[in-house]
């Protein structure tokens, strides 16, 4: 990010200003400025750092790309950007997505996995006492597993998938990143340096290298070789990645020094150390800014101290310090905040932080009296993001009081319209997203609109998440135990069903009645494209059969469609039929107004005027005219069931018989619920538990017990379906 993201993005910036109406602005609350009476405090336990640690590395899963796990933690998300690479010839599935878009960039990521990284280089013990240290491991290696595949040989390193205007010119969560954006595959070799992006990325398997030795050494030796290699292209063939927006890089020599320090802490070489020292030399120095993706200098200064004791750039870490300090130079809010940037100002200080908890810690290195000040400010500034600022309120979504809600992200939002403004609220609750943060006053206000303020980025929250754990360390407070299940993800105004019918009459008389169905796919638990949906139109025909007329009386036709198919008229049950309108083929899915809806009309006719629509079950709640409003649910009706390959996925059949059980009750304990999941576990598994009820596992109620009823009631605890299709 650094301020340089701030100033690009021109055709997202025109949309989002065309997009946020008076309904977004009508359910947002501004924050009013108050002058603080001090600074944040420090020296207590004033919040449980132990759950905003755990918050904050869950952040990083939501933006997950790649083969996700079956069991993932977050409902809310699915495989996504499963094309990367595809262009290139290559895998290079995996990684994070940036921020609240979807490009995939490797300069800010491995930046953001070696600031990660470093975390747990420092901070080791702390994270396995909070119980973080196999989640924080298992992020970082998403992250190193994609820079793996991203350096297919010596001298090439893949960038950025996705780009700029593809990606900018939509408002859609991960999972459908392959079927409406570009994933273009951009890399690095030695005719387009980019020692920049290779020197960072070296740094970070190269920390990956130390820190998963104690666990797994064969990985680490594996992220030791890539470093090696990368460091090597990034010395030989010296120049800045190709971006020019977004990300463009304003040196390359903070990166070599950054990887180079690093590689020597692991390999001991002295001429790694001696590279560092060359092309990041005191006199280079000049005591401003911070450690960030774009600037990781003085992050590589402190380590040259600290393993040197050189007093030039021990003077230099402090020289930067004391900028950072109260009455050093640096802008504060009247609310204590150190003011770096209106964009992330928050991600600054909290790195900024962190690099005042190392540089404090270490007693043999810099000038004692300076590292009480140092370790003040830290502990200030990440009181200050957690709550204690003038508003009151926290800046970690999820956590604390008055915590953000509309968080500048994508998947977060929901949206199937890809509108900022649809829905006004956040479907999913973006737990642990440390977002950008307060102007110059400390004032803020919860605007998904407003990315300056409320982005939030995998960068933004790496050096807060090591600045987190050096407060667990002192203070304590414990993480949440038996978190998160799969409802606490869940927005408390989201009821929105996700799958539907509307339907409407268009005309009806005369032995006719004309009718249009439209399809709708708003899902978000998680988002999916849909290309096998249908419809089931239920019918009462005993009025024609009484009258003398046969089936070959009701003429069913259908006329203008959008990608529809007419089935039927197939007998349901006695003189109950139904007809499909089957949108097999044709994608639906919550991308945009023209792709969550699809419209078809059918026309039902009566010879000699011989049948009655009143008694049908699907005729029931039909009206019109039709409303073809996207964001309404107006004309929404369950009678007109929608089915995914032929399975049930929302609405009522007709005169269903109630059986002498509930299907998914397995344990018949009257509910539906993780236990009885467990137990269709087991069964599968060749394990029955005694005292199970056979008939209710057989959930789809076609006479196996299989894989395939472990799919639908998985979908039904994750509310991915509102009912059991049986």
């Amino acid at each position: 990010m650094c301020e340089n993201r701030g100033q690009s993005g021109k055709l997202f910036r025109i949309m989002a200003v065309i997009l946020v109406t008076s309904l977004l602005l009508s359910t947002l609350i501004f924050q009013q400025k108050v002058q603080a009476a001090s600074s944040p405090r420090t020296g207590g336990s004033y919040y449980n750092y132990g759950e905003a640690l755990q918050k904050s590395i869950l952040f990083y899963k939501a933006n997950r790309l790649g083969d996700l796990p079956d069991n993932y933690i977050l409902p809310y998300r699915a495989d996504a950007a499963m094309t990367d690479g595809k262009d290139a010839g290559i895998d290079l599935t995996g990684g994070w997505a940036d921020a609240g878009d979807g490009i995939k960039f490797t300069h800010p990521m491995s930046y953001a996995a070696g600031q990660l990284g470093w975390a747990v280089y420092e901070y080791r013990e702390a994270f396995e006492k909070s119980g973080q240290l196999d989640d924080i491991l298992d992020e970082i290696k998403w992250a190193t597993d994609f820079f793996i595949k991203a350096h297919p040989s010596p001298e090439v390193l893949y960038y950025m998938c996705g780009y700029e205007e593809s990606d900018h010119s939509v408002w859609i969560p991960h999972e459908l990143l392959d079927y409406r954006t570009k994933r273009t595959s951009f890399k690095v070799d030695s005719t387009t340096p980019g020692s920049d992006v290779a020197g960072q990325t070296a740094a970070a398997l190269a920390i990956a290298s130390i820190i998963f030795e104690p666990t797994d050494p064969q990985y680490a030796s594996t992220c030791l070789t890539h470093a090696k290699q990368l460091f090597s292209f990034a010395d030989k063939y010296r120049g800045k990645n190709p971006l020019k927006t977004l990300y463009p890089s304003g040196s390359y020599v903070d990166d070599l020094a950054w990887g180079a320090i690093w590689l020597y802490i692991k390999t001991g070489d002295p001429n790694y150390l001696d590279k560092a020292k060359a092309v990041l030399p005191v006199t280079s120095l000049g005591g401003q800014h911070t450690h960030c993706w774009d600037d990781v200098s003085y992050g590589a200064a402190l380590k040259i101290a600290q393993v040197t004791h050189d007093t030039g750039y021990a003077a230099m870490v402090e020289k930067n310090l004391d900028w950072w300090m109260p009455g050093g130079g640096l802008k504060y809010t009247p609310g204590g905040l150190a003011w770096l940037s209106q964009w992330g100002s928050l991600r600054y200080a909290s790195t900024a932080a962190f690099l005042a908890f190392v540089w404090s810690d270490d007693k043999t290195v810099g000038t004692a009296s300076k590292k009480d000040t140092y370790h003040k400010f830290a502990e200030s500034q990440i009181n200050y993001a957690l709550g204690d600022n003038p508003r009151g309120g926290s800046y970690v979504v999820g956590f604390g009081k008055n915590a953000p809600e509309h968080p500048h992200h994508r998947t977060a939002h929901g949206s199937w319209t890809s509108m900022l403004t649809v829905p006004a609220f956040h479907r999913h609750i973006l737990y642990g997203a440390l977002v950008g943060g307060p102007t110059s006053d400390d004032s803020w206000k919860d605007d998904i609109s407003d990315y300056t303020l409320n982005e939030v980025a995998t960068d933004y929250n790496a050096g807060f998440a090591g600045a987190l754990t050096k407060m667990y360390d002192m203070y304590g407070g414990e993480p949440l135990e038996n978190w998160p299940k799969p409802e606490d993800f869940r927005a408390k105004e989201d009821n929105l069903t996700e799958y539907f019918v509307r339907g409407w009459i268009i005309y009806e008389g005369y032995g006719t009645l004309n009718l249009m169905f439209q399809i709708n796919n708003r899902s978000a638990w998680p988002a999916a494209m849909k290309d096998k949906l249908s419809a089931r139109y239920y019918m009462d025909l005993t009025e024609v059969f009484e009258s003398g007329h046969k089936l070959e009386d009701v003429e069913i036709t259908l006329g203008q469609s959008q990608g529809a198919k007419l089935y039927g008229l197939k007998q349901y049950k006695d003189n109950i039929y139904y007809f499909t309108v089957d949108f097999s083929g044709t994608q639906i899915m919550p991308a945009e107004w023209e792709l969550c809806e699809k419209d078809a009309n059918v026309s039902i006719k009566y010879k000699d005027n011989c049948g009655s629509n009143e008694n049908d079950w699907s005729y029931k709640n039909l009206y019109g005219p039709p409303d073809y409003d996207a964001v309404s649910f107006a004309g929404m009706t369950p009678y007109i069931p929608v089915y995914d390959s032929g399975v049930l996925l929302w609405g009522e059949e007709p005169f269903k018989q109630e059986p002498g059980f509930t299907y998914g009750d397995i344990n018949s304990d009257g509910s539906i619920d993780t236990i009885d999941f467990a137990l269709l576990k087991q069964i599968l598994m060749g394990s029955t538990p005694g005292n199970v009820n056979m008939q209710a596992a057989d959930v789809k109620a076609d006479g196996e017990v299989n894989a395939l009823d472990y799919a639908v009631l998985k979908s039904y605890l994750l509310n991915m379906i509102d009912k059991l299709p049986q």
